[in-house]
């Protein structure tokens, strides 16, 4: 292996001083037990190599998902704003956690750990439908029962049960009328279970599915052709969550804090349309969009 010149911007780590921390006092403690430098070479190279392919080859389409993440965040802040008790509210507790795994996701993905990538997505696509199901239903006792870790209260029971609300069913209608598909019917399956499908097999690390399969190596590197199926995941991934959002809040607009003013909605428009036109569930996705004005 080779080091990069003092001149790449990558080539030199960054540590945080006690001062960006807001509470610093338990950050850092102990004393220090230095790691073995073949050990940390060891640990790091290989997925250190990917980083530099990846963001050498992809950087706007890095740049496009990590600017994603920064608007999610204002999202969640919006989510929250609406709401009385942020930790009571469903969504808010989903969108804060899909928060963390997208940003997961996108680490995951540009240092070689595909399999793990995609596996953040499906937390998100299970954690946003559970809180979209809730929110709409306004069922407590299920809530509670979720954020007790109770059993039961996971993917397949939200999305059995959200077409039973007026605003989902209206939406799949339109779906099945514009697409002859739907997002969360059982048979055929909807595109967000196929979806979630797709994605359990990395999570479970099912045969095709395992970070062997996908670079056909016992450690990370570069394959660009996963890389590029998780970023169209990732992208799907987004534009699912936010039309949930949208479902359960229609009273959601504005999104706060950021340097330039975006609504809930251009920023659903825009995920949706950096869906690349030439992949198999663009229709669905225009589809989708188009069912709010």
């Amino acid at each position: 292996m080779k080091r990069l010149p003092n001149s790449d911007f990558r080539a030199r780590r960054l540590m945080l001083d006690d001062s960006d921390f807001a509470v610093a006092s338990d950050r850092y403690p102990g004393s220090p037990d230095l790691i073995q430098e073949d050990i940390w070479k060891s640990i790091v190279s290989l997925p250190d190599d990917v980083s530099v392919r990846t963001s050498d080859k992809y950087g706007s389409q890095l740049g496009q998902l990590w600017e994603y993440w920064g608007v999610w965040g204002r999202v969640v802040l919006a989510v929250q704003a609406i709401s009385g008790n942020p930790a009571e509210s469903p969504t808010a507790v989903a969108a804060c956690d899909a928060a963390d795994e997208f940003q997961a996701a996108t680490y995951c993905a540009l240092v070689g750990f595909y399999r793990v990538a995609f596996s953040c997505l499906r937390n998100v696509l299970e954690q946003m439908t559970i809180g979209a199901r809730l929110a709409i239903t306004r069922d407590a006792k299920s809530f509670a029962s979720w954020r007790n870790g109770e059993d039961g209260i996971g993917f397949g029971w939200a999305a059995d049960t959200l077409s039973n609300s007026p605003e989902v069913l209206a939406l799949e209608q339109h779906l099945k009328a514009s697409t002859t598909d739907s997002m969360f019917a059982q048979s055929p399956k909807g595109l967000a279970r196929r979806l979630f499908v797709q994605f359990s097999k990395y999570t479970h690390g099912a045969a095709g599915f395992t970070d062997a399969d996908s670079r056909e190596s016992n450690g990370p590197i570069f394959v660009p052709e996963t890389f590029l199926a998780w970023r169209v995941a990732a992208l799907k991934t987004y534009a699912i969550a936010l039309h949930e959002l949208r479902l359960a809040h229609n009273q959601l607009k504005d999104l706060p804090y950021g340097p330039t003013s975006v609504t809930l909605d251009e920023f659903r428009c825009r995920v949706v349309g950096d869906i690349p036109s030439s992949d198999k569930d663009s229709p669905f996705f225009q589809s989708l969009v188009n069912f709010w004005p």
